[in-house]
């Protein structure tokens, strides 16, 4: 096999950090890959890997879906998930924000985005967006937009996040909430390895759903 040369390899990587350079990318870890809908996926492009890692869980109870457990950003129950991302075809991230917030049906505040060539900055966790800060630094990126929503199942439930008692609640839902659960779970990408995602995947419960085939 012929080796590569220095030279090309020094191209190459060039060339890769070109591609992100100034872009806007927007971060992706659950539905946005999957069911993007209509409205928001056409002001993106196609979802790469390779984003940044974050502690990621499936601890935030979603009234749209029947009470399924979604995948959030979750700092103390996450497990450490290397995120995807997509570049926006918007060129002030502040569209690429409303975007995003409208897609996923909340408020701005709930809409994370650091923005290096204004300084501006929002996010719930400081430690959270220094990681995003950093890839973004090193991606050449002018801008990150991400869901930015906090785990409630406590808030809900009244109890700690323990991935064998959110089992137990997903269990105990009804008919609509246990297919949604069931959906957002065999769709989540394959990568997303949570410790709840582990749990339920084992349990008879979940039958014969597979991994989705997203690559």
């Amino acid at each position: 096999m012929q080796k590569l040369s220095t030279n090309w390899l020094a191209k190459h990587e060039v060339n890769m950090s070109n591609k992100l350079e100034g872009k806007i990318a927007i971060l992706g870890w659950g539905s946005l890959i999957w069911e993007p809908k209509d409205e928001f996926k056409k002001y993106i492009g196609p979802w790469e890997k390779g984003g940044p890692i974050l502690p990621i869980e499936f601890s935030r109870i979603s009234k749209t879906r029947n009470g399924a457990l979604t995948l959030v950003i979750d700092p103390d129950n996450g497990s450490n998930i290397q995120t995807r991302y997509t570049l926006s075809k918007r060129v002030n991230p502040e569209d690429a924000a409303c975007d995003l917030r409208t897609r996923e049906g909340t408020v701005i505040r709930h809409i994370g985005l650091v923005d290096f060539k204004t300084n501006f900055i929002r996010g719930h966790w400081s430690f959270i967006v220094d990681k995003i800060k950093l890839w973004a630094n090193d991606n050449k990126l002018r801008a990150v937009v991400w869901t930015d929503l906090p785990p409630n199942y406590t808030e809900i439930t009244n109890n700690l996040f323990e991935p064998s008692d959110a089992v137990e609640y997903l269990k105990n839902l009804n008919e609509e909430g246990k297919e949604s659960a069931k959906e957002y779970l065999t769709n989540a990408p394959p990568e997303v390895q949570t410790t709840l995602r582990g749990l339920i995947e084992k349990d008879p419960w979940f039958g014969d759903n597979k991994l989705p085939t997203i690559q």
